[in-house]
């Protein structure tokens, strides 16, 4: 799996859980889009960043 296919399933799985969860702090008339897309693949390289300077590595099972 590529570095860029990693970051794209992390980028939809953040961004997906604003979507699929945005109750949070907004009630019932909170906007279903209260996150761009960018935001969250800024998320996903901060994440990713951090991960690799503390010297983890996101592989696939049994690759």
């Amino acid at each position: 799996m590529s570095e860029q296919a990693i970051e794209t399933l992390i980028t939809n799985a953040i961004h997906s859980a604003f979507i699929k969860y945005p109750e949070g702090d907004g009630g019932p008339n909170l906007d279903y889009e209260w996150i761009a897309p960018d935001q969250s693949a800024h998320i996903t390289k901060a994440i990713l960043q951090d991960l690799a300077a503390s010297g983890y590595q996101i592989v696939k099972k049994g690759a």
